[in-house]
């Protein structure tokens, strides 16, 4: 059966009992802002994300569903995208050594004119702010307005830390409070919807708020977004490559899809079972699914933090959020982080529980777990994860405490090339080693032989296999702690979501309904 925050009916009575009105959407209108700020910032896969968009506006919303893309420089036919040769196979083993040895097996990159259709101009904070107003006079009663973000994104440069910004062309920004103010000037009534991939996008979840100010109150609209990461930490993606999509929208706009922009499938989305993807079932299929550095969250969840708070806990407390007294938090009769992670799981939404359960089989965490031990594992994961951090900085000649990896690395690859040339002076020019006819066949084989046999290739492969290994380890530590984080940030979320109703206004609990219900609304008609 359908949980009742997915239910349609359920939306509409709700939103409409709140003095929300026209809660079925009747028409959608799109804003997709993409690309970079500069060639060289303009990635592949940056165009490859508004290309997918397109794809699932045209196949999942409605017919009637309008989109206004904003790309990078626009209309201008000006070379503005960065892009990754295809790397071309080694004309023999002897002579793909003897690139990786010369450091010749880095990817090429190049630049090309972007190829996505219909753009009507550039990311730029003028474009973007006419497109907004051009959408908000056409928007009428029971509209939605959904805006997507695929760029860069810089941190806040004041004193709030939640002012992030999205970086345009020519390193233009659009700052949280700036596009808040922005949204603040379109109908009450109409719905906002944002999803955004951009580094530091947590920080445009304050957007709930009028002029993204929590001193100034909700905005009167109902506001709700999707974000990839927090407000103070980069974000996964933009890669000249297209072939690698681990980053956040791949996952969330590929749930309605079946698939990820590389064609992944995506699969027990559907957590509920009612046959259709809510919005907020795929943002928890990106939680529960990525392989990022992501720790993606929602803008409810920023309402939570601001209006709530969790007996005797105070990691959630936010600037002006507050504060925690156990004496008071026990006369509120405040819920506390006790008991196991099931029963913490139990308390919150169907979507939740999955993700609960499925973060913590990825751990390899029972459900049976304790919180506090919980918490413990996750303090002491942090650790391990800042300590293989340190040691690949370390990492050198002798392991760490030895000389600086890069440069023990260098100085290895140095010594290696230097006894090569002066074996065979031939190859001192590479551009000359696919001529060589003695680098190919059998006799190519004798010379990879004799490669191997030189003084230093054993320091050499050695150094070489020592990094790897500290790298992978270093990315298992860190994927681990984001998993680890993400499971800590959804605890606190249901915690603070039952202790709401105990701290805020009847006014607020109505926002937060209203929210978590926009947030359950699908696709399409």
């Amino acid at each position: 059966m359908c949980y009742h925050r997915s239910c349609f009916w359920f939306l509409a009575s709700l939103l409409a009992a709140i003095g929300f009105e026209g809660a079925v959407s009747a028409n959608d209108y799109v804003l997709t802002v993409g690309g970079g700020y500069e060639p060289a910032g303009n990635q592949a896969s940056l165009e490859a994300n508004v290309l997918f968009f397109q794809q699932v506006v045209k196949e999942r919303f409605a017919s009637t569903a309008q989109n206004h893309v904003y790309f990078a420089d626009g209309v201008d036919a000006q070379e503005d995208l960065q892009v990754m040769l295809p790397k071309p196979a080694a004309a023999s083993p002897a002579i793909e050594l003897l690139e990786s040895v010369f450091a010749l097996d880095k990817p090429k990159l190049s630049y090309r004119n972007h190829e996505v259709p219909n753009v009507r101009g550039p990311i730029s904070p003028k474009s973007i702010r006419s497109g907004l107003d051009e959408i908000r006079e056409r928007l009428t009663e029971g509209d939605r307005l959904i805006v997507y973000v695929t760029a860069h994104g810089g941190p806040a440069s004041g004193k709030d830390s939640m002012n992030t910004s999205i970086t345009c062309w020519r390193k233009q920004p659009i700052s949280m409070k700036t596009f808040t103010g922005w949204l603040d000037k379109l109908p009450s009534n109409i719905p906002v919807v944002l999803v955004m991939a951009q580094c530091y996008c947590g920080g445009f979840a304050n957007s709930i708020f009028e002029g993204g100010e929590p001193n100034n109150g909700l905005a009167s609209a109902v506001r709700v977004g999707f974000f990839a990461q927090r407000f103070d930490l980069p974000a996964a993606g933009c890669r000249p490559d297209i072939e690698n999509d681990e980053e956040y929208s791949s996952y969330f706009w590929g749930s309605f899809m079946g698939r990820s922009r590389t064609g992944k499938q995506a699969e027990g989305v559907d957590c509920d079972q009612n046959g259709r993807i809510s919005l907020a079932e795929a943002h928890a299929f990106a939680v529960r699914a990525s392989q990022t550095i992501d720790i993606p969250l929602k803008s409810s969840d920023i309402l939570l933090r601001h209006y709530s708070r969790i007996g005797g806990y105070e990691s959630t407390r936010i600037k002006d959020s507050p504060s925690s007294d156990d004496r008071a938090d026990s006369e509120l009769g405040l819920e506390y982080f006790t008991g196991t992670l099931q029963d913490v799981a139990n308390l919150g939404t169907p979507v939740e529980r999955l993700t609960l359960e499925s973060l913590a089989k990825q751990l390899e965490l029972s459900m049976a777990l304790s919180v506090t031990e919980v918490f413990q594992q996750n303090l002491a994961q942090g650790q391990v994860f800042q300590e293989s951090r340190m040691g690949t900085r370390r990492r050198g000649p002798g392991g760490p405490g030895g000389q600086a990896g890069r440069g023990g690395r260098n100085s290895r690859m140095r010594t290696l090339q230097k006894e090569i040339v002066e074996s065979w002076p031939d190859l001192s020019d590479p551009v000359q080693w696919p001529y060589l006819d003695w680098l190919q066949g059998q006799e190519g084989d004798s010379i990879l032989g004799e490669l191997k046999q030189l003084p230093s290739f054993e320091a050499y492969a050695k150094g070489q296999a020592d990094r790897q290994t500290s790298r992978d380890k270093a990315a298992a530590a860190e994927s681990r702690d984001v998993r680890f984080k993400r499971l800590v940030h959804t605890m606190e979320s249901i915690v603070l979501a039952r202790n709401l109703p105990r701290m805020a206004t009847p006014e607020v609990v109505e926002r937060f309904q209203a929210m978590t219900a926009l947030e359950s609304t699908y696709l399409g008609p």
